[in-house]
C-alpha cells in the first residue's frame, strides 16, 4: 500500500509540472498548435476540418498532412474549456502524465519472473518502477513535450503502452484478456498520431518479435486487426509524401553516409542528452538545459552497466529501443531532433531508474536541486530566449487590432514569422463554416508548407511601407524593419500599439492610415 501511495504522489507531482501555467509556458503558441486547436474546433462545430473535408483521417495543414488522432482527442477539451491554448495543449499534458503510470508498470513486467498480480512478489520490480516513474515525472524532455500540443507525445504514450501489453502477453501473465490484440491496437493508433511513428513503430515491433519470440498463432488475429486499422492511412499515404521528401536527408546533396552517421551519433552525445538538448531547434527544448538532469549521467551509466551484466531480454529490448528510436531523426535533414527522437526517452529513463534504485536516498538531493534549477529556468527565464521562435507577438497584435476592425477596410498583416492566418482563425474564434467557404491554402511547389495569402479583410504579406504609405482605411502590422520608426510620419497615421518580447526587444508595430 505504501508503494501505491508513493506512486500517487509521483503522478501528482508529474501532473503539477505539466499543468502549471500550461497556457503560457512555453511562452507563445506555434502555428502547428494553433492548427491542431482550430481544426478540433472546426470538427466540433461542423464535423469538418478547416478545408471542409468531413471527418478526415489525415488533416491538410500548411501543405503538411497530419495524422488526425491528436485533433480528435482535442475536441472534448475544446468543448469543455473553449478554443484556447490551454484546451489545445491539455491532451498532451494528460497523456504525458499517464505515461508515468505506464513506465511504472512496464518496469515491473521487465523485471525477471514478475507476478501476475501487482504487489505479490514484486518488491524489486516496484522499487525499480517507482524510481523510473519518479525520474520520468520530473524529466525535462517529457515535461517540455507534455506542455505543448505535440502529437509525438501522444504517440510516445501509445507506443509505451503497446510494449507493456506485448511483454505482458509474451510472459503469459494474462488470463482472459488478449493483450496481443491490445498491443496491436495501440501500435496502430501510434501511426494514426504522429508521422515519425511510421518508421519507428514497425522497427520496434520487429525487435519485440525477435527478442520475445511469441507464438506465431497468437499473433495472427492481432496482426490482421492492426492492418485493418491502418488501411485508411495506407490509402492516404501518397498524398502525404510531399513534406517527407522536403525533410528527408536524401533530398539534399552531400556525403549521405557521413551525414546520417553524424546525425545518429549526435543523439547519443552528452551535449544533446545532458547539456543543450536540441540545439538546432529552440522549440524542441529549453535553452541551456539538456533532456536529462545532469546528475543522471551517473544513474544512466550505472543502469547501462547493470543491464550489460544481466544480458537478458530487458537488456536487449532497451538497447534496441534506443538504437531504433534515433533512426527517423538521423534520416531527416535536421542535425538533431528532439521530437523525432522522443521515443529514446523511455529506455533511457528506465536505465536511469535502474541506477537510481541502487543509489536511492543518497542521490535524491542532487536530483531535487536539478529539478529546482530546471523549473526556475523554464518558468522564469525561458521566455527571454524562446519567445520569437515560439511565435510570441501574433496573439498580442491581434488583440490590439480587434477593436479597430470595424473602422478599416483592410489589414496588411506581416507573414514574416509564418502562417498568420491560422492565428486569426484561432484567436478570433472564426466560425469554421464561414471560413470553409473561403479557404484557399496555396501549396508550396516543393511540397513543404503552404500559405493563405488573404482572408476577409486580412492580407497576409510583408508591408511595403514605401509604396503603401499613401493607402487609406488600412491597418498595418509589421516589425521595425517593415514599419520603420523614422518613417511613421504620414498625416493620416494612427498608432494603435506596439508589441515587445519578454526580454524587452521590439516585436511588432501596429499602425493605421485613416
Amino acid at each position: 500500500m505504501k508503494r501505491y501511495i508513493l506512486l500517487i504522489v509521483i503522478v501528482l507531482l508529474g501532473l503539477a509540472l505539466r499543468l502549471y501555467h500550461l497556457d503560457s509556458r512555453p511562452v507563445g503558441f506555434t502555428w502547428d498548435e494553433a492548427a491542431l486547436g482550430y481544426n478540433a474546433y472546426s470538427l466540433l462545430k461542423t464535423g469538418k476540418d478547416e478545408h471542409g473535408k468531413i471527418l478526415p483521417v489525415v488533416f491538410k495543414s500548411f501543405g503538411d498532412y497530419k495524422p488526425g488522432f491528436y485533433i480528435y482527442l482535442t475536441v472534448p477539451t475544446i468543448k469543455i474549456f473553449g478554443l484556447s491554448e490551454f484546451a489545445t495543449r491539455l491532451p498532451s499534458a494528460i497523456f504525458g502524465t499517464l505515461t508515468i503510470i505506464i513506465v511504472y508498470l512496464l518496469c515491473i513486467y521487465l523485471t525477471p519472473n514478475p507476478s501476475p498480480k501487482l504487489g505479490e512478489g514484486n518488491a524489486r520490480g516496484e522499487v525499480f518502477g517507482l524510481c523510473s516513474a519518479l525520474l520520468f515525472s520530473i524529466n525535462p524532455w517529457s515535461i517540455h513535450f507534455s506542455r505543448g500540443a505535440w502529437e509525438a507525445n501522444i504517440a510516445l504514450f501509445l507506443t509505451t503502452l503497446a510494449v507493456l501489453c506485448f511483454i505482458k502477453a509474451s510472459k503469459n501473465l494474462t488470463s482472459k484478456t488478449n493483450f496481443y490484440l491490445l498491443s496491436s491496437t495501440f501500435f496502430a493508433l501510434s501511426l494514426w498520431t504522429y508521422q515519425g511513428a511510421k518508421m519507428f513503430t514497425p522497427l520496434l515491433v520487429i525487435a519485440l518479435f525477435l527478442i520475445y519470440k511469441p507464438n506465431i498463432k497468437k499473433l495472427i488475429l492481432p496482426a490482421v486487426l492492426g492492418l485493418v486499422m491502418l488501411v485508411p492511412l495506407i490509402l492516404n499515404f501518397g498524398s502525404q509524401s510531399g513534406r517527407l521528401k522536403v525533410f528527408s536527408v536524401f533530398s539534399y546533396s552531400g556525403d549521405l553516409v557521413r551525414g546520417i552517421t553524424q546525425r545518429y551519433l549526435n543523439h547519443l552525445s552528452p551535449k544533446y542528452l545532458f547539456i543543450s538538448g536540441d540545439w538546432s531547434n529552440i522549440r524542441h527544448s529549453i535553452p541551456y538545459y539538456g533532456y536529462f538532469h545532469l546528475p543522471e549521467i551517473i544513474t544512466i551509466l550505472m543502469g547501462l552497466v547493470i543491464l550489460i551484466k544481466a544480458k537478458n531480454q530487458t537488456t536487449k529490448l532497451l538497447v534496441a529501443w534506443i538504437l531504433l528510436a534515433i533512426i527517423p531523426s538521423a534520416l531527416s535533414r535536421d542535425i538533431v531532433s528532439g521530437v523525432r527522437s522522443l521515443p529514446m526517452l523511455i529506455p533511457l529513463v528506465i536505465m536511469s531508474g535502474i541506477g537510481l534504485s541502487k543509489l536511492k536516498v543518497f542521490y535524491s538531493p542532487t536530483l531535487l536541486l536539478s529539478l529546482i534549477l530546471f523549473i526556475d529556468l523554464y518558468l522564469i527565464h525561458s521566455p527571454n530566449f524562446v519567445a520569437k521562435d515560439m511565435m510570441y507577438g501574433y496573439k498580442q497584435a491581434l488583440q490590439i487590432v480587434e477593436p479597430y476592425l470595424k473602422d478599416y477596410n483592410r489589414v496588411i498583416f506581416t507573414d514574416k514569422l509564418g502562417q498568420p492566418y491560422i492565428y486569426t482563425l484561432f484567436y478570433y474564434k472564426i466560425d469554421p463554416a464561414s471560413y470553409q467557404n473561403q479557404a484557399n491554402l496555396i501549396l508550396d511547389s516543393q511540397g513543404d508548407v503552404g500559405k493563405v495569402e488573404r482572408w476577409d479583410k486580412f492580407w497576409y504579406q510583408k508591408p511595403n511601407w514605401r509604396n503603401q504609405r499613401g493607402d487609406s482605411s488600412t491597418i498595418f502590422v509589421g516589425d521595425n524593419f517593415e514599419l520603420p520608426e523614422q518613417d511613421m510620419n504620414p498625416v493620416n497615421l494612427v498608432r494603435l500599439g506596439e508589441v515587445y518580447y519578454p526580454n524587452g526587444k521590439h516585436a511588432l508595430r501596429i499602425v493605421a492610415l485613416k
